[in-house]
């Protein structure tokens, strides 16, 4: 079924934490690093500083040749901005105490540094003007009654970068059993200053007012200096302002992009052995005539416990050798090159509804969906539990994935981090948590040997070992994240192949909020070739080739015509569709990104 989580919503990383106060110590003596520096603030109640902080940690793992070094911008000490090539500040909690120090190194640094959001207001007008041209007027505000073309509130919705045309998002959405209208519509407005001298002075990207028209700068840069009028995390969807800031980022850190070619992927999503075998050859077909690496997300074991599924009686539990067609295709595409991408041992959890039918590709399989918290029995031993299972059923069909799905993207942090280490990639976005496990650091080489894409599935017996002392115990707030481009290692440690363009959906449903359609993904990957090593990443299901009566795309069933259409336009657009295990090998020697992060000790950071 279709991934529910548009992963607009609002994480701590796996990194090593630096126990001193003075960060002089930990900085690399090549300087080549970056520092995130976010808002504590003295309220123990706020956490989006934090949460911000790690969407920026994850999205420079782009960029894994600088070292990442995260702190809460209350304990900056004079000079730190000095220490590494880039410097983002994340403004987000209102008139925050901020260090004077961090103000004045700020004006004067020749590095280069970034400030988001809030609290520049509080430069003086002289040096405001001198570093950007420009001074603080206001905060935007919602606007309930000057209503846009949609019959909304209005507020500066759209960002305009590169001669292209981005959106905020904004919906009514239900919030405690009222309508809401949610919507990032806050940011700083700027006026330019008519006096300045400063002729550097950049506009990178305007917004722009989706009922009067007017603009504001969103984006400006002025040399070594940039400011971003929001933060670009909240409310991040598939043609969102955030890949503005994603591209912004080559910028800030004065380093080129990593791709010559503009790649792209599709894969075939919730693939079990009850898929009609009429659609899977058509796909197949498709893909092979167009000159398409066929990417299939398979989920080895079909399992039907309350008989919601069209089936036999006796097809409860059916793993995928039993289907002798099914194993039939799954040959086929070996001998074609396809890439299996491993998507959960069952793609659902154990006898009951979580939260709709119980069976394969429907259900969740590591997250409680109907209370959205970890499933109550999650642990190492539950994880490895089913992955060995399934592991079993894929050696058995030759089958050695060394790229994970995770079900409709969601597990618990216990979960992800096994993930990140027993497999070389991930595929899709992710969610992350406040609170995580401990995480105890391993020899690379024996995770070599407990790797589930080995030739003999890795081995069992060690990888409990290396688990076994990790904590189960973590709950806590949760937020997701999507990427326009690879990550080599998020704040779990996963290597991320992107999935930015989401899969063409005709209908609402208990999984998806919004329909989305063919020109939706076309429009978004014409748009997002302004943008540096974006992906045109989607995913295609096979239910959706029939009739559009029947919730297909297509103007019969088994009409494969819109699926080619939208590959060939991909391919018209200047994408290079690539086979993701032959990119994974040409990157293996690219070391995941390390970070640094100083512990929080809250009777210092937040006294009174």
């Amino acid at each position: 079924m279709n991934k529910i989580f548009l992963l607009f919503l609002f994480l701590i990383t796996n990194a090593a934490h630096a126990e001193n106060k003075n960060l002089n110590t930990v900085f690399p003596s090549n300087g080549q690093c970056v520092l995130i520096y976010y808002d504590l603030s003295k309220d123990p109640n706020y956490h989006l500083g934090k949460i911000y902080s790690v969407y920026a940690q994850n999205l420079l793992g782009h960029f894994p040749e600088l070292t990442q070094i995260v702190s809460p911008i209350e304990r900056y000490t004079k000079g730190e901005i000095e220490k590494c090539r880039s410097t983002i500040y994340i403004g987000s909690y209102f008139e925050n105490d901020i260090p004077e120090d961090f103000y004045l190194d700020f004006q004067n640094t020749k590095k280069n540094v970034a400030w988001l959001g809030y609290n520049i207001w509080k430069f003086p007008e002289d040096v405001m003007s001198k570093m950007f041209g420009h001074n603080y007027d206001s905060l935007t505000s919602l606007d309930a009654e000057n209503l846009n073309k949609e019959g909304n509130p209005s507020f500066f919705k759209y960002v305009e970068y590169k001669g292209e045309q981005f959106e905020k998002f904004s919906k009514w959405v239900k919030r405690d059993g009222k309508n809401v209208f949610a919507a990032p519509f806050e940011q700083v407005a700027l006026k330019k200053d008519p006096k300045t001298t400063n002729t550097t002075v950049k506009v990178l990207a305007l917004s722009r007012h989706d009922y009067s028209g007017k603009k504001l700068p969103y984006a400006l840069r002025s040399e070594n200096r940039f400011y971003v009028a929001d933060i670009p995390f909240s409310y991040a969807h598939e043609s969102d302002r955030y890949l503005v800031f994603s591209d912004l980022l080559f910028d800030i850190l004065n380093l080129a992009p990593r791709h010559k070619e503009k790649l792209a992927i599709m894969r075939i999503e919730d693939v079990h052995p009850k898929v009609p075998i009429r659609n899977l050859n058509l796909l197949q077909t498709v893909f092979k005539e167009e000159g398409v690496p066929l990417h299939v997300a398979l989920i080895p074991m079909f399992y039907d416990p309350l008989f919601r599924y069209d089936r036999e009686p006796n097809e409860t539990f059916l793993p995928m050798t039993a289907v002798p067609q099914f194993m039939s295709w799954v040959k086929d595409v070996q001998k074609d090159n396809g890439v299996f991408i491993w998507h959960g041992a069952t793609h659902q959890y154990k006898n009951i509804p979580n939260p709709h039918s119980g069976y394969s590709s429907d259900d969740f399989e590591f997250w409680d969906a109907v209370n959205n918290i970890p499933v109550a029995d999650d642990s190492v031993d539950f994880v490895l539990d089913r992955l060995d299972l399934g592991s079993d059923y894929l050696k058995e069909a030759n089958i050695f994935p060394k790229i994970w799905l995770t079900p409709h993207y969601q597990a618990s942090a216990l979960d992800y981090h096994i993930f990140a280490d027993v497999f070389d990639w991930n595929i899709g976005r992710a969610i992350y948590f406040l609170e995580e496990p401990k995480k105890l650091s391993r020899d690379p080489e024996l995770l070599e040997q407990v790797k589930y894409g080995a030739k003999d599935g890795g081995n069992k017996i060690l990888r409990r070992q290396l688990f076994k002392d990790f904590e189960t115990d973590v709950h806590g707030e949760w937020f997701g994240q999507l990427y326009p481009y690879e990550i080599y290692g998020d704040v779990y440690g996963q290597r991320m192949f992107p999935e930015i363009l989401g899969n063409p959906q005709p209908f609402t449903s208990d999984h998806v909020w919004y329909p989305r359609s063919l020109k939706d993904m076309l429009e978004d990957a014409r748009r997002n070739l302004v943008l540096r090593d974006s992906w045109a990443a989607s995913f295609f299901h096979p239910y959706i080739l029939t009739d559009i009566v029947n919730g297909g795309v297509g103007d019969y069933p088994g009409d494969t015509r819109p699926l080619r259409e939208l590959l060939r336009e991909m391919k018209k657009l200047g994408y290079k569709f690539v086979n993701l295990e032959t990119f994974a090998e040409q990157t293996k020697n690219v070391a995941n990104v390390k970070r640094i992060e100083v512990k929080i000790d809250n009777s210092w950071e937040r006294k009174k």
